[in-house]
C-alpha cells in the first residue's frame, strides 16, 4: 500500500511539472498534451459511434436518403434466420396457404400502403377504388396527416375517414418503409394506434397486416435495413396476435431463401420499391393466403371516387426539380412508351423513346383504340392523372433514382366474353386457362390464365381406395393420396355371393366391386336351407349365401276342383232312337 502511495505522489508532482512547463511555453510539452487529447476525443467517438443503432433506409420516393443512411455500413453481416418468425407461435395469426381466392377475392380488398401499395395501382394490379396509398407515407401519417383524396372534394382526409367511405371488406395494410428509423416497438405503438383509428371508422372490415417488404442486397446499408424490417415483422406479428388480428407473411414470398434479402428479379434499380414481377408475386401470395369471414358490413352507400394523393404530400421536392442532384437530372431520363396488352385494339404514336430531365414533362404521345376497344395507361414510376384518355403528357418525377421509366398503353376489347371451360395450361400444369369463343374477341382470342384452386379431399369414384383433390375450376388432379377401406357388405346379406365347392363363399364389395372371401364353418358347398317359391307354386332348396336353386321340394299345386267336366262326345247315341225315326204326321 505505501508502495502504491509513492507511486501516486511521484505521478502527481510529474504532472505538475508537466503542467508547469506548458504555462510556460514549452513547445514540445504543448505539442504532447494537444496529441493526447485528441486521442481521447478519438476513442470517445468511436465508443459513442458502436453504441448507436445501424443506419436504416428511408423510402428513395420520399426525402432524400440522410448522412446516416448513405454511411450505414454495406459490408454488414445479417443473418436471416436471427429473428425469423416461429410459425408454431403464432398458429391462427399467421395465414397459411389456401385456395386461390381469385380476382374477386382482390376486388373485395382494400390495400392501405406506401409507395410500393402505390405501385400495385400502375401496374395494374388494383385500382384506386380498392387502393389507399401515397408515396413517401409513414405509418404516424395514418392519423396525424389528410392525405386521401375524392372527386369532387379539394380537401383530402384521413386515412380512416377513406376507408369508411369506401367501405371495404377487408383491408390489407403495408406501412414500414419509410419508418424503419424509429425502433420497433414506437413502430408496433403507431401501428396499432393507426389501426384503431381505421376500427373506430369502420368496424366491419377483417384487418391483415402485411410483413414490411425487404430491401435488395444491392442497397446501401442493406443489411442493417433488413435487420431493421425483419424486427418490424416480428413486432406486427405480435400485434396481430394481442389484437386478434390476421398476419400476412408476405416475405416468404418476397425474399430470397439464399440470402435473406429480395429477390433481386422482384425490385427496380433502387433496391427499395418491386417491379412489375415482385408485385404480381405479391398479389399472388394475397390470393393464395385468404381470410374470409362472413360479410359484416351493412347495406353499403353510394361509394366516391378515389383519386391519387400528389407525391409533393410526403416529397416536397417533387414540386421542383433543382432539389435533384442525381445523375439522371444532368443526362436525363429514358422514358420508353410501348403497347403491353391488346396490340391488335390500336396503336401509338409520337416519339416513343425520350430522353427527359426529372421534373420536366415528355413531348405528346397520343394512344388510339379500334372501335369496341378501351384504354389504360400504367408506368412503373410516376403518376398518371387520367389513364383512360388517348393524349398522354408524362412528367418524370423529379425526384426519380431512376435512369429509365417505362409507360404503357393496354387496349381492352369491350364486347362481352363467352369463355370456353377452364382447362389445364399446356405450358404450366400448375395453372388453367380459358379462352373467349365469342366472335369479334382479339386475334388471337382473349385468354385467361389463372392458378389452380384447390378444393377438399373427394374420394376417386371408380377406385375407393384413394383420394384426390381436385381443382375447383377445372377438375385436374392436384393431390392423391391412398386411403384405408371397409369393403361392403361384408355379409353377402345384400349382394348376391358366389358359393365354391371348397367351401368359400365369395362377396362383391358394392362400393368398389373388389371381391373379398370368407370359408364356411357348416358344410362344403352351398347352405341349402333356404327355400324359394316360384309363380307355379313349386318350391326349391335355396342357398342362403349366394341364393343359388337347389333341388325342388314340391311340385306346383294340383288342380282346382272348380274345374268344369269335359264337353260330351259328339258320337253318343240318342236316348230314345227309335222316336228320332218316327216319321212325321
Amino acid at each position: 500500500m505505501q508502495q502504491i502511495q509513492r507511486y501516486f505522489r511521484k505521478a502527481g508532482k510529474a504532472l505538475a511539472r508537466f503542467f508547469g512547463r506548458v504555462k510556460k511555453g514549452s513547445p514540445i510539452d504543448i505539442a504532447i498534451l494537444v496529441c493526447a487529447a485528441a486521442l481521447i476525443i478519438a476513442l470517445l467517438a468511436i465508443l459513442v459511434m458502436s453504441l448507436l443503432p445501424d443506419a436504416a433506409p428511408v423510402d428513395a420516393s420520399s426525402s432524400a436518403p440522410s448522412s446516416s443512411s448513405v454511411s450505414a455500413s454495406q459490408s454488414g453481416s445479417y443473418d436471416p434466420d436471427a429473428d425469423a418468425l416461429d410459425k408454431q407461435a403464432y398458429d391462427g395469426t399467421i395465414l397459411p396457404e389456401t385456395a386461390d381466392g381469385g380476382q374477386t377475392y382482390i376486388d373485395e380488398t382494400m390495400f392501405l400502403g406506401d409507395s410500393n401499395t402505390y405501385r400495385l395501382v400502375a401496374y395494374g394490379l388494383t385500382t384506386w377504388q380498392n387502393n389507399l396509398s401515397a408515396v413517401g407515407m409513414g405509418i404516424q401519417h395514418v392519423t396525424s396527416t389528410p392525405c386521401m383524396y375524392f372527386k369532387g372534394s379539394s380537401s383530402p382526409v384521413y386515412v380512416a375517414k377513406a376507408v369508411s367511405m369506401m367501405q371495404p371488406r377487408r383491408i390489407v395494410i403495408t406501412y414500414g418503409t419509410n419508418n424503419t428509423n424509429s425502433t420497433a416497438d414506437t413502430f408496433k405503438n403507431q401501428y396499432r394506434s393507426a389501426l384503431e383509428a381505421i376500427k373506430k371508422e369502420w368496424p366491419y372490415a377483417d384487418i391483415i397486416i402485411n410483413a414490411v417488404p425487404p430491401v435488395a442486397q444491392t442497397r446501401t446499408g442493406a443489411a442493417a435495413a433488413q435487420k431493421a424490417i425483419d424486427e418490424f415483422n416480428k413486432a406486427l406479428a405480435d400485434l396481430a396476435k394481442e389484437d386478434g388480428y390476421r398476419f400476412l407473411n408476405s416475405s416468404e414470398a418476397l425474399k430470397d431463401p439464399a440470402t435473406g434479402f429480395a429477390r433481386a428479379s422482384y425490385m427496380i434499380e433502387d433496391g427499395l420499391h418491386l417491379n412489375e414481377q415482385g408485385a404480381k408475386a405479391l398479389i399472388d401470395y394475397v390470393r393464395t393466403h385468404t381470410y374470409e369471414t362472413e360479410d359484416r358490413r351493412p347495406a353499403l352507400t353510394t361509394i366516391p371516387t378515389h383519386t391519387a394523393t400528389p407525391e409533393e404530400t410526403f416529397n416536397p421536392q417533387a414540386a421542383s426539380s433543382s432539389s435533384s442532384s442525381s445523375s439522371s437530372e444532368a443526362e436525363g431520363v429514358t422514358v420508353t412508351f410501348s403497347v403491353k396488352d391488346g396490340k391488335d385494339g390500336g396503336s401509338l404514336s409520337g416519339t416513343l423513346t425520350q430522353k427527359v430531365k426529372p421534373g420536366e414533362t415528355c413531348s405528346t404521345v397520343t394512344a388510339t383504340a379500334k372501335e369496341g376497344y378501351s384504354l389504360e395507361w400504367g408506368c412503373t414510376e410516376g403518376r398518371i392523372e387520367n389513364v383512360n384518355n388517348g393524349t398522354l403528357t408524362f412528367t418524370v418525377p423529379a425526384n426519380t433514382k431512376l435512369e429509365s421509366i417505362s409507360v404503357w398503353v393496354t387496349f381492352k376489347n369491350k364486347h362481352t366474353h363467352t369463355w370456353s371451360d377452364w382447362k389445364v395450361d399446356e405450358s404450366d400444369s400448375t395453372k388453367h386457362t380459358r379462352t373467349c369463343t365469342a366472335s369479334g374477341c382479339t386475334n388471337p382470342p382473349k385468354t385467361e390464365t389463372e392458378n389452380h384452386i384447390k378444393g377438399n379431399w373427394t374420394a376417386d369414384p371408380s377406385d375407393a381406395t384413394k383420394e384426390h383433390i381436385y381443382c375447383t375450376k377445372c377438375g385436374a388432379v392436384l393431390e392423391s393420396r391412398t386411403v384405408e377401406h371397409t369393403h361392403t357388405p361384408d355379409s353377402g346379406t345384400t349382394t348376391p355371393a358366389t358359393c365354391t365347392s371348397e367351401g368359400v363363399t365369395i362377396y362383391k364389395c358394392t362400393s368398389c366391386g373388389q371381391e373379398t372371401s370368407r370359408t364356411k364353418i357348416d358344410a362344403l358347398g352351398h347352405d341349402f336351407s333356404g327355400q324359394l317359391t316360384e309363380s307355379d307354386g313349386s318350391v326349391w332348396k335355396k342357398c342362403t349365401r349366394c341364393g343359388a336353386k337347389g333341388d325342388m321340394i314340391s311340385g306346383p299345386s294340383a288342380p282346382s276342383s272348380s274345374t268344369p267336366p269335359p264337353a260330351p262326345s259328339s258320337s253318343a247315341a240318342p236316348e230314345a232312337s227309335g222316336a228320332a225315326d218316327a216319321p212325321a204326321a
